[in-house]
């Protein structure tokens, strides 16, 4: 199939499913069934979503769009639009407010992209909650965090994912770049119990 027909029906589809998780949306509040196809309907438009952005990555790069931003504005909006996790636990804000930097420099809408995968991909593992953080880099730029209570990496599930969640992050990551530096993802297991995100930009 041609590329770009492809890209073109891709985004059709996704487009019909914003529609589709907007009618599940407003009939979850009654019927406990419609709750769990929002939920699988919300998962898929999230793939196609970051599979469009790996296209586009792959087929013409992906240029971050850097501004001026407040991280803590900006993990505030994530946290409320993502307050419970895919197990019901749930997800909060947690930071040193003498770590957390005032302003960074990222693209918004890729950076809401990276750690929305990463979340997805913690909660298939969180037991009862989820973290997430920004902190400073020591050579300049921010950290961004998703922690979760589970098992740590190296679990097997019934159902394995794609690892298309790393390959968008990764993406990500590495469109933020100054001068010599560009930016990292990095998954790990924390010393204190379960799997650790981060999304380093320079």
């Amino acid at each position: 199939m041609d590329p770009k027909l492809a890209a073109i029906i891709i985004h059709d589809i996704k487009n019909s499913l914003g529609v589709l998780e907007g009618e599940l949306r407003r009939l979850s509040d009654d019927v406990p069934t419609a709750q769990q196809a929002h939920v699988t309907c919300l998962a898929l438009q999230e793939k196609l979503i970051a599979f469009l952005t790996l296209y586009k990555a792959d087929s013409q790069g992906l240029r971050a769009q850097v501004e001026a931003v407040s991280p803590l504005d900006f993990l505030d909006a994530l946290v409320r639009e993502h307050g419970v996790n895919r197990n019901g636990g749930d997800i909060t804000l947690k930071v040193d407010e003498a770590e957390m930097p005032v302003i960074g420099f990222f693209d918004e809408h890729l950076v809401a992209l990276a750690l929305e995968a990463a979340l997805q991909n913690a909660s298939r593992f969180a037991r009862t909650h989820i973290a997430v953080g920004c902190r400073k880099h020591d050579e300049g730029g921010v950290i961004f965090t998703v922690r979760d209570d589970g098992p740590g990496i190296g679990t097997q599930e019934k159902k394995p994912s794609t690892g298309l969640g790393m390959d968008l992050c990764n993406a990500i990551a590495t469109a933020h770049n100054k001068e010599t530096r560009h930016g990292e993802a990095r998954l790990s297991n924390h010393p204190d119990g379960g799997a650790l995100f981060e999304l380093c930009l320079p």
